[in-house]
């Protein structure tokens, strides 16, 4: 059902509203095409998929929401239950979650901007829906409003539709006309700092351009109040121009978000003015990559119709492309775009496979299918049905059947970039989704002979992992494509096929073979897979220990093999970059010069390492391989997120050298009560209340999915975290702790950036007037609540790690500062003193200390030697056996400390 909606509310902020008001005028519309005069563009969103922006449409949101947070979807009825039938063509807008959980409300959307001239008359409209299965949040609203800016982009007027609330309805398209002028001198907050509205000062039926107008912009938007969840859709937006000049239009433009775009194609475009009015080629301008090509454009056609195009592109570049256009009466228009041309990071593709064409029918397949969204081609795998067993398998419950409607593995839109191939086939782009740990598929193809490195294009919010096996040999596993830093669902990468120490593998193929892809952990979804030439004779490097896969990984020595097939490693050919400094003279390496080992002998323990292993051989093919790893003492003394205090102030000790002791274990305050304002302190949001699993208050809760340590494994307890743990909130842990001083890491996952504080409650312990003292701050940049990292307590603002000094009876309060944070645990690591020597040299001071070949050490002052924070001074690496750094003192009295790992 369709029904038209006009509201006057008292202020352009927010719609008084009763539920059942008679102000919902009961006339059907039927759905239609965009009307005529209607100048936005791709009104029905069907131009590209999945969550991407649509196509023609500008998203905007408040400056501090990441970039990588896509709170919208290009939607049809497919759109995983919680659908609406679009009203015209075949998808909607969907917006929702705008606000990205936040603690303040916030305004998200999509605006189209055109040229107009002083005096011209619109009507502007669109319709709204929000599901029953997905309804919007009580104070959520939405709205479209409509402005005019001068050439300088101040605002002239804005008029806005009444707002649209779920009480509105449900389950039904309504339309809504902008029919409220706004008084643009008198702003109404939204409670988004980064948002205003304004009070109406009446109705109107016409929306007219005053004077001084260059731009109209039409736009829809959507307040999410304060971390309240929901979605509303949007379709048949409709900005009609009934009086004056209709500025140009820029259509057809090609290649429009692609990738794998030929140069040869070349970039084109239509330039035209639906009024008739002349545009001078000298007028119409092509800027790439902030180069201004204008002068190189091939341009035909009558004076207000124009074809554009640009022949120069060059091979395995990133485009963004910009177009503007200003006809005589000088209304303009712009579009823009992003592009890859092949191949951007990998060598040229030999062959590729869709990961939606699997086997089908127990084996069959087909070499080069043809590209088809609909049935009736026997070329193509539309329709076609695996056989569970023989040509798939899959675990999951609920997802998409498109594309192959009666197969059970799930596959949707894949929300990528489109390629040049599939857009001039008018073929949607599909993934395999979920694909979840355990699933399958085959893939047999008479593939030509030859040595390949395999590429799959997938993406993931998460991680995850994908197995490749040849179906003829079981027992050796191809290897892996792995994700541990997933960008977003519809955010791909090219991801080699890898073995165990991170080469790719030559995969050698001769004529009809059956590739077996497995989701061998997380949610990896595949969009397609790719052959490659190999490099037979490039390096190979094995063995190398610490691996990176794992925290914990306690050693003195890094080591690793490197091997080269028909060439030798020269001199200096092996290069090891540890943490920023050039360890490479203290590398011990053996063995023939075509297959070395190699051992760096002082590396760090208990501490977090980068290090970048470079090795090119004789005839100058090298790799460069970069591992990441920690050599922290599995036995440190850790405190669990989950495991807060519990009934004002009572605790379980821990017994630092039996984690497995009659006191603490695993899940030891499973359903232990705690007490408000005393053992935590917790801002409610919605859907809190389904997050108290693990205990049944306090700060909510959430299975965690870290590297599970020692005792959790030898005990079978489950890992919580804390979840929805948000600027404010507190926890505290009361405990014995060692004596002595640590830096301490927290081990974490987050949204965003964001921020935690370590506290010391120094008075009031276990009442509700608590003292604190701030221990330092663990700063950093999360990518999702899955994917967990260490994170240094600093000193608060100078970066320089914290010696915390710790002993006894203690309780120490965790406080969230910023940002969404998933705290595991926390861990106390114990700092290696050293001997530190003051001598003069001149005016300045001489510290000389033990230092380690290779470890870079920090360099502090302080005026009192008891107390205050400790400034930052400088970095300096040691050498074998020695340290020292020269000083220039400020003070009469200056107090020095050099700590390592440094900041």
């Amino acid at each position: 059902m369709k029904s038209t909606v006009n509201f006057h509310p008292n202020n352009c902020g927010r719609a008084v509203f009763l539920a059942g008001a008679a102000l919902v005028a009961a006339l059907l519309l039927a759905a239609s095409p965009a009307q005529a005069g209607n100048i936005l563009l791709n009104t029905n969103f069907g131009a590209n998929t999945g969550n991407n922006v649509a196509t023609d449409w500008s998203y905007f949101d408040a400056p501090t929401v990441p970039s990588s947070i896509h709170n919208y979807w290009i939607g049809n009825t497919n759109t995983g239950g919680f659908f609406a039938e679009p009203l015209s063509g075949t998808q909607y807008w969907k917006e929702y979650g705008a606000g990205y959980f936040s603690s303040v409300n916030n305004v998200a959307g999509i605006y189209q901007e055109f040229g107009s001239a002083p005096g011209s008359i619109y009507q502007a409209s669109g319709w709204f829906y929000t599901s029953s299965m997905d309804t919007l949040g009580a104070d959520c609203h939405v709205w479209i409003d409509v402005s005019f800016f001068d050439s300088h982009t101040n605002l002239l007027a804005l008029y806005k539709s009444a707002d649209f609330y779920a009480t509105v309805g449900v389950d039904e398209w309504f339309q809504f006309q902008v029919t409220n002028a706004c008084d643009i001198t008198q702003p109404v907050s939204t409670g988004d700092p980064y948002f205003t509205n304004y009070t109406v000062m009446g109705a109107v039926t016409n929306v007219t351009a005053p004077s001084n107008t260059a731009t109209i912009r039409y736009r829809f938007a959507y307040l999410q109040n304060d971390g309240e969840g929901g979605s509303c859709y949007f379709d048949d937006p409709a900005l009609i121009l009934s009086v004056g000049l209709s500025p140009p239009i820029i259509s057809n433009v090609f290649p429009q978000n692609m990738i794998f775009v030929p140069p040869s194609n070349g970039f084109s475009f239509d330039v035209t003015s639906p009024s008739g009015t002349t545009i001078n080629s000298n007028a119409i301008h092509l800027i790439l990559n902030g180069l201004d090509v204008s002068s190189n454009l091939a341009i035909s056609g009558s004076s207000s119709n124009k074809t554009v195009s640009y022949q120069d592109l060059q091979s395995n570049m990133n485009y963004n492309a910009s177009i503007s256009v200003t006809d005589v009466s000088n209304l303009s228009a712009s579009a823009s775009t992003y592009f890859q041309t092949t191949w951007v990071g990998i060598p040229p593709i030999l062959y590729l496979w869709e990961a939606e064409d699997f086997d089908f029918n127990g084996g069959k397949f087909i070499d080069f299918p043809d590209l088809c969204n609909a049935p009736g081609d026997a070329n193509c795998y539309y329709g076609t049905v695996g056989t569970a067993g023989e040509d798939e398998e899959n675990f999951d419950t609920t997802g998409s059947h498109l594309y192959r409607p009666d197969d059970a593995i799930f596959i949707n839109t894949s929300g990528d970039y489109l390629r040049a191939n599939l857009f001039l086939a008018d073929r949607t782009d599909y993934e395999i989704n979920p694909f979840d740990t355990g699933d399958w598929v085959n893939y047999t193809r008479d593939f030509t002979n030859g040595v390949y490195w395999m590429i799959a294009r997938v993406a993931t919010g998460i991680n995850g992992t994908l197995t490749a096996v040849n179906v003829a040999d079981f027992s050796t596993p191809l290897g892996t494509f792995t994700v541990s830093n997933g960008l977003g669902w519809t955010t791909f990468q090219n991801v080699f096929l890898l073995d165990a120490n991170g080469n790719k593998v030559n995969v050698t193929l001769n004529g009809k073979t059956t590739l077996q892809i497995q989701s061998s952990a997380g949610n990896l979804l595949p969009n397609f897979f790719a052959l490659v030439v190999a490099t037979p004779d490039e390096p190979i490097l094995s063995g190398m220990y610490p691996t990176g896969t794992q925290p914990f990984e306690y050693t003195n020595t890094l080591s690793f093999t490197v091997n080269t097939r028909g060439s030798t490693f020269p001199a200096n050919g092996i290069q090891v970059n540890m943490d920023g400094v050039n360890v490479t003279s203290s590398l011990v390496i053996t063995g023939p010069s075509s297959n070395e080992t190699v051992v760096y002998p002082t590396l760090a323990l208990n501490a977090i390492h980068t290090a970048i292993i470079s090795a090119t051989n004789s005839l100058g093919h090298g790799i460069l391989i970069t591992n990441q790893f920690d050599t922290f003492f599995p036995n440190n003394y850790m405190v669990q997120a989950s495991d807060f205090d519990y009934n004002g102030g009572q605790y379980i000790p821990i017994v630092v050298t039996n984690y497995n002791s009659p006191d603490w274990f695993p899940n030891a305050y499973a359903s232990f009560e705690a007490t408000t304002n005393i053992d935590f302190q917790h801002t409610s949001i919605a859907g809190d209340q389904n997050l108290y699993l693990y205990r049944p208050d306090g700060i909510p809760q959430e299975h965690g999915s870290d590297y599970l340590t020692t005792n959790f494994v030898n005990s079978g307890g489950i890992e919580w975290d804390l979840a929805d743990f948000g600027p404010g909130d507190w926890a505290n842990y009361t405990g014995t702790y060692p004596a002595g001083g640590f830096n301490v890491y927290m081990r974490t996952a987050g949204l965003g950036s964001n921020s935690m504080s370590l506290e010391q409650v120094i008075s009031g312990a276990g009442t509700t007037n608590q003292a604190v003292k701030l221990l330092g701050d663990w700063n950093s940049v999360g990518v999702n609540n899955a994917t967990y990292y260490w994170v240094p307590l600093t000193q608060n603002g100078t970066g320089a790690p914290t010696v915390v000094s710790l002993g006894g009876l203690e309780t120490l309060r965790l406080t969230t500062t910023t940002g969404d944070c998933y705290p595991n645990y926390f861990m106390l690591v114990p700092v290696a003193g050293f001997n530190l020597s003051v001598a003069t040299q001149g005016s300045n001071i001489l510290l000389s200390f033990p230092g380690q070949s290779g470890v870079t050490y920090g360099v502090y002052s302080r005026t009192n030697l008891g107390s205050g924070n400790w400034s930052f001074l400088t970095n300096v690496v040691g050498a074998s056996g020695s340290g020292s750094v020269i000083v220039t003192p400020t003070n009469t009295a200056e107090f020095y400390k050099v700590a390592a790992p440094a900041p």
